[in-house]
C-alpha cells in the first residue's frame, strides 16, 4: 500500500463520518395540533406546557415534557389517543378521530 492509497482512504473515512462530526441538533422539534385539518397550535417539545383542545363536541389534554407529547385525557369513547402513548420522533402521530384532532411531530 502506497502514501497515496493511505490518503485516499483517509479522505474516504473523512467524507463518509463527516454527517456525524456536523451538528444536527439545531432542529427544533415542535407538535403540530390539528383540529379538522387545521392547525390551531405548535408546542415546543422543549418546554412542558398542558392545553386543553374543546374539539368535535369533546374535551382532549395535551400535554408536553420530557421532549415529547401525548394525550393526557380525553373523554372520547375508546380513548385510543390517550392509550398511544408519548411520542417524540418526526413523523409520529396520535390521532382522536370522534374529536377530528391529530397531533404530528415535525422540525422546524
Amino acid at each position: 500500500m502506497t502514501r497515496n492509497d493511505c490518503l485516499l482512504i483517509a479522505l474516504l473515512l473523512l467524507v463518509a463520518l463527516s454527517p456525524l462530526m456536523i451538528d444536527s441538533g439545531s432542529e427544533k422539534i415542535f407538535a403540530l395540533i390539528k383540529v379538522d385539518g387545521v392547525l390551531v397550535r405548535k408546542l415546543d417539545l422543549s418546554a412542558e406546557a398542558r392545553l386543553e383542545l374543546e374539539a368535535g363536541g369533546g374535551k382532549n389534554i395535551v400535554e408536553t415534557k420530557n421532549g415529547a407529547v401525548s394525550v393526557a385525557e380525553a373523554d372520547c369513547p375508546d380513548k385510543i389517543c390517550v392509550r398511544r402513548g408519548a411520542i417524540r420522533h418526526v413523523g409520529e402521530a396520535i390521532a382522536c378521530v370522534p374529536h377530528k384532532v391529530l397531533i404530528e411531530i415535525a422540525e422546524d
